[in-house]
């Protein structure tokens, strides 16, 4: 509390004509230009008047796509947390993440032409217990958290998850937009040097994911070399160029079993190309079914063979999981650090890819040294518990500055 003023909770009235103002525990507190002195004012418990938070959490199909496992580590935090959480979503996957007061909201997709029916509809599912904070995960949600926490007179937080994201802000500068979550270091930067956002209203908040206890890389002497990918079957996945990788590393004698794990429209495009090239003992095709997390535990590498412009759990949970990885340069993930927590390539072309495939094939003894190192960086600085424990933190500050009075001097 500074000399210029004094900041305040609103009253609260305690009955027999008595009224209690929750301050912070550091009183007394004094304004010097009243020459007044207030101590302990109420004995009531802090947390039980400021204001509740009930958190509506707007998850679209992209987030479930790409964080899945990060989802459900935060939201089993914030129960933790005390933080009452719903998850609003159109999509009915949404509700494997529902657990013990963790509600679910599944909703009509809001598209034109019954986007107002179904907006109403959405609302008024939530004016049971309206929010007092709304959290949208993706680009593709925030148009709906707009809706919600104008309508509820909510604060309004944003998570940026890639370049997209960031692209979708320019449309949306309402008052209610108090926070702006980052994923990475990059992307905190595009909001704050890019688009002019104030650093106070940005927080870095990396994803939470698991770390094992030791490294399944190479971990077996006598098997052969198991890579796996989680990119789409689309057409820019790179999944065209990992084909071309094995194809060079087969010519060169180098075996490798090679696991694809995804959907998407190429498919059979793929399928075809890994038949007419004779790859097909190499090379398998898989639609994921259950954690992907659990696959990586028995497999050496993970290769992502395309730049992205987006932060996504897949790869964090390799390097998690002791997997040596190898990857192409991305502008947003700074989790990929080059001989430490991965190897990226010196290209973007199917034979770049495969060398450094190939480097590791012929050094087994750093690729588990570079395992060690990426379990290491996710400990540091991807742990569940401070994802969680700083997006609490997020919600109780906002919940607190709606609680308090700043008095003129």
């Amino acid at each position: 509390m500074g000399e210029q003023g004094l900041s305040i909770c609103r009253p609260i009235p305690c009955g027999d004509g008595l009224i209690a103002f929750d301050i912070p525990r550091s009183s007394p507190l004094t304004c010097s230009q009243t020459g007044v002195v207030m101590t302990d004012v109420t004995t009531a418990d802090d947390s039980s008047s400021q204001r509740p938070i009930s958190t509506a959490m707007c998850i679209d199909g992209e987030a479930l796509d790409r964080f899945r496992p990060v989802l459900r580590h935060l939201v089993v935090g914030l129960v933790d947390q005390a933080i009452h959480t719903r998850l609003v979503s159109d999509d009915t996957r949404i509700e494997a993440l529902s657990l013990g007061p963790v509600q679910t909201l599944v909703h009509q997709k809001v598209v034109w032409p019954v986007a107002k029916r179904r907006t109403e509809q959405l609302l008024d599912a939530l004016s049971g217990q309206p929010p007092t904070i709304v959290h949208a995960f993706t680009g593709s949600s925030y148009a709906v958290a707009d809706v919600i926490a104008e309508s509820f007179d909510a604060d309004l937080v944003y998570q940026i998850t890639s370049l997209a994201d960031c692209d979708a802000l320019a449309e949306r500068t309402g008052p209610h937009i108090e926070r702006f979550l980052a994923l990475s270091r990059p992307l905190a930067s595009v909001l704050t040097e890019q688009l002019a956002i104030s650093v106070d209203r940005v927080k870095l908040i990396r994803p939470g994911v698991q770390a094992a206890k030791q490294a399944s890389c190479f971990a077996d002497p006598e098997r052969i070399a198991t890579i796996m990918c989680t990119s789409a079957f689309h057409r820019d996945s790179g999944i065209d160029r990992l084909i071309t990788a094995v194809e060079v590393l087969r010519k060169r004698d180098r075996a490798v079993m090679v696991f694809l794990l995804g959907e998407g429209n190429k498919e059979a495009l793929f399928r075809k190309t890994i038949r007419e090239r004779g790859l097909s003992r190499w090379i398998t095709l898989v639609n994921p079914i259950g954690d992907v997390g659990q696959a990586m535990r028995g497999a050496d590498m993970f290769v992502r063979p395309a730049s992205v412009a987006a932060v996504s759990a897949d790869v964090l949970q390799a390097m998690g999981a002791g997997m040596a990885v190898v990857s192409i340069a991305s502008d947003v993930c700074d989790h990929l650090r080059h001989n430490e927590t991965a190897l990226v390539c010196d290209g973007e072309s199917g034979e770049a890819l495969a060398r450094s495939i190939e480097l590791l094939l012929e050094d087994p003894s750093r690729a588990r040294k570079m395992a060690a190192s990426s379990m290491e960086y996710i400990r540091t600085h991807h742990s569940m518990s401070s994802m969680a424990q700083h997006t609490a933190d997020t919600y109780r500050e906002l919940a607190l500055a709606r609680a308090t009075l700043s008095l003129p001097e």
